[in-house]
């Protein structure tokens, strides 16, 4: 997945990407490694729940947007996203369609695939 999202990332003429991380770990060490404008987070990760990932990157990275992946889809995890401190959310079969608004959208700082309140 890692490669699928790459490409389709650095297809894009004003988006690349400085890191890749397999585990929560090498993410918080990349993300202070490189500085990224963003990070987007696999909410779910081998070596831990992507959820407590987003909770270190705002414990230490208070402003970087997060856009979140997931495999569901359904209101209850998106909604368990966003408070986790997600800025935005896209369902692993809309990636394709969906990822790069939602990277331009909280690029912009709004929040992408928010629950209804």
């Amino acid at each position: 997945m890692r490669r699928r999202l790459t490409a389709l990332i650095n297809a894009e003429p004003d988006l690349v990407v400085c890191a890749l991380a397999a585990t929560q770990r090498d993410a918080l060490v990349a993300i202070a490694a490189t500085k990224p404008d963003l990070g987007i987070v696999n909410l779910f990760l081998g070596d831990s729940n992507g959820l407590d990932l987003v909770r270190d990157v705002r414990a230490r990275f208070v402003r970087l947007p997060l856009p979140g992946l997931n495999r569901h889809d359904s209101p209850q995890y998106v909604r368990r996203a966003f408070e986790s401190g997600t800025d935005g959310y896209v369902a692993k079969q809309e990636m394709t369609e969906n990822l790069l608004v939602a990277i331009r959208s909280v690029l912009l700082g709004d929040p992408y695939g928010a629950p209804a309140p």
